[in-house]
């Protein structure tokens, strides 16, 4: 699949395009990604946009069934759908974690293009499970929210320092994907229609680049 990607990229005119395959719920495999990202042709080092674009999924309750029936002392759990209470770590992990990380250590790069007028963009991709909470989705809906407070508190630390650098938050709805209609299939009747991904991936774009 990234292949292709990579294949996509150089037909729509990228001078370069270098698919770097890593772990970047970890804070070392993220320093690797982006550090095998910056040595990569094309790049000498440098970047000038960073799209944070990346999710592990939930959707479904979180409780199990038999909530109301627990003893004394009995603890809670989760339901068969949702797994686990170990999935909520991974979940923040990848949705959230990772993101904080490789926006810091993209950091002094996404300056020096800002300096040089060639970039400076951090774009990061939320949610509207982010602002508000939404039926099936807790954990996923709490990654999302601490995205919002993490990146909205660096853009006021941006400003206060003057440093050439945008940080844009892209609040996504209800996108018209493979997986979201798989998990999702006859159970949105009330929401909004489908926006095509291809759409929102120009949306996304057009705003990092104002």
């Amino acid at each position: 699949a990234l292949r292709s990607v990579v294949a996509r990229a150089r037909e729509l005119g990228a001078a370069s395009a270098t698919a770097v395959v890593g772990d970047i719920a970890t804070l070392p495999g993220a320093r690797a990604a982006l550090e095998s990202a910056l040595r990569a042709e094309g790049f000498q080092g440098e970047l000038d946009v960073l799209v944070l674009n990346h999710i592990t999924a939930f959707y479904g309750w979180l409780l199990p069934g038999n909530v109301t029936g627990a003893q004394p002392y009995e603890l809670g759990g989760v339901s068969e759908q949702a797994g686990s209470l170990e999935r909520f770590d991974a979940i923040f992990r990848v949705n959230t974690l990772s993101y904080m990380q490789l926006a810091t250590l993209a950091a002094p790069a996404l300056v020096r293009a800002g300096q040089r007028g060639s970039g400076g963009q951090l774009i990061v991709v939320s949610s509207a499970a982010g602002k508000m909470g939404l039926p099936k989705v807790a954990p996923y809906a709490g990654s999302k929210h601490a995205l919002h407070g993490f990146f909205d508190s660096l853009r006021l630390e941006v400003l206060a320092k003057g440093l050439p650098l945008s940080v844009t938050l892209c609040v996504l709805g209800n996108i018209d994907t493979e997986s979201n209609r798989r998990s999702t299939a006859g159970q949105l009747q009330r929401a909004p229609e489908r926006a095509p991904a291809d759409d929102t991936a120009m949306a996304i774009l057009r705003a990092g680049a104002t």
